[in-house]
């Protein structure tokens, strides 16, 4: 085995490992009561927002950014934007 066909099932074992693990994620959001569902999705929103900033200034590759913004908005769609409150925040 050469070390492309290695690399490319290193690839391969990650992305079934993703999947597995957003099944998992996907199975704990549906679970979730309403009042943990704000507390998720308010933590959720300024991990996303932090994990962002040190993306945009990093080197991480275009191909990681576009990632990570696509999989957000899919947790998002399945998750539910954070409510604004009376407060603003």
């Amino acid at each position: 085995m050469d070390d492309t066909d290695q690399l490319t099932r290193q690839i391969h074992e990650l992305r079934g490992s993703m999947l597995a693990m957003e099944c998992f994620v996907n199975s704990l959001t549906e679970a979730l009561s309403s009042d943990a569902r704000v507390v998720v999705q308010a933590f959720y929103a300024s991990e996303s927002t932090a994990f962002r900033t040190a993306l945009m200034t990093s080197t991480a590759p275009e191909a990681t950014v576009a990632a990570f913004e696509r999989d957000v908005q899919r947790a998002l769609a399945l998750l539910g934007e954070p409510r604004a409150t009376a407060g603003g925040t």
